[in-house]
């Protein structure tokens, strides 16, 4: 909490940040409720859902593939994690989390790929606690991607001398949604690529354009930097709390690479600028950052191969999301997703294309 020498400033203090925190407090709540209205399209744990048929019925349409020759069951390894970085002029600080590897299984289907994974756990005291839900779907035209997430546990690593500390106060929360419209999406079908179905006949590469928003905070018991590193850190980078609420246009390309004998190699880039609303507490200071601007940049890559009946593939996805935390401090916010997937489909098709 802030900290001052007289009951006056005390006070004066309290009324400025009872009328701060309703003020954001109120436009919190807009967002968040835009935020779920927009994020309720989006439901379960790695999911990836492509609409590629018309019926009838909007759920069938999105969930339901009645040909067996397009199941298949799948078992995966995975990494995924979120980290976020403090710096100034002289020094730069990584919080990042432990025991990021997980195993699961899955199936896959035209329209669904729903993955379940477990982390795998060590016996160290000094243990990232995570809730990770991330997915999204392709329809038609329109890509979502969305993520929300809990650490609590991270290595503090710096640059000055590169030692480490873990804090198992230090949580982490972030929500997000992302949203692509690609211009030449008949030609695109990397979800297929993903459930083991080869149908991708050539080349091909899209752009697109869209939005998105997210959420984020970090909250401590004590200053999220280091007491040692006091003299190198202003005050107002001695953060214990601090959140951001933001929206922002987006742009892309995706592609898909056909190589020979089965092998297939998929790329995605996108680059967004967006306007946020920050509020951070130090230990003896709450302040509003005045740099409104985020930047984001984000890129993916998928190399796979498919046999008669089995299939494999390896993908890769990176995010970062930069801003200003205003007294010559800076913030990024970064996310990490890995999986290794071997798949089999449950009926024999038609072999792939070479």
């Amino acid at each position: 909490m802030a900290k001052f020498s007289n009951s006056s400033e005390s006070r004066a203090h309290f009324n400025y940040r009872s009328k701060m925190e309703v003020g954001i407090s109120t436009k919190g709540k807009l967002f968040l409720l835009l935020f779920f209205l927009t994020g309720s399209l989006c439901w379960s744990q790695d999911v990836d859902i492509n609409d590629s048929t018309k019926t009838t019925n909007p759920i069938e349409s999105l969930l339901i593939d009645r040909d067996l020759r397009n199941w298949s069951v799948r078992l995966l390894g995975n990494v995924r994690g979120q980290w976020f970085k403090l710096s100034n002029d002289n020094a730069r600080l990584s919080y990042i989390p432990n025991n990021l590897f997980g195993i699961g299984v899955g199936v896959a289907t035209r329209k669904l790929i729903l993955d379940i994974t477990f982390n795998l756990k060590d016996k160290s005291t000094e243990k990232t606690y995570i809730f990770d839900l991330r997915g999204g779907f392709l329809a038609k035209s329109n890509v979502f991607d969305f993520y929300f997430q809990r650490y609590r546990g991270f290595n503090i690593e710096n640059s000055i001398n590169n030692t480490s500390i873990f804090r198992d106060d230090i949580v982490s929360i972030a929500l997000g949604i992302d949203y692509l419209y690609l211009f030449n999406s008949g030609e695109y079908s990397l979800n297929l690529l993903r459930s083991g179905l080869y149908d991708q006949k050539q080349s091909t590469f899209s752009f697109g354009v869209g939005g998105f928003m997210l959420y984020n905070q970090i909250n401590a018991d004590n200053s999220i930097v280091p007491q040692e590193l006091y003299p190198i850190f202003n005050e107002q980078a001695r953060i214990i709390d601090y959140t951001n609420y933001g929206i922002g246009v987006m742009g892309g390309i995706v592609g898909i690479i056909k190589l020979p004998s089965n092998f297939y190699f998929g790329i995605g880039a996108r680059a967004g600028i967006g306007l946020t609303i920050k509020n951070a507490e130090a230990e003896v200071v709450s302040y509003d950052p005045g740099n409104p601007m985020i930047y984001r940049l984000s890129a993916s890559a998928l190399f796979g191969y498919i046999w008669e009946r089995f299939y494999s593939n390896i993908s890769l996805g990176a995010t970062t999301n930069g801003s200003s935390l205003g007294y010559g401090n800076n913030g990024a916010f970064n996310l990490l997703k890995g999986k290794f997937v071997v798949g089999y489909r449950i009926k024999a098709t038609k072999k792939p294309v070479n």
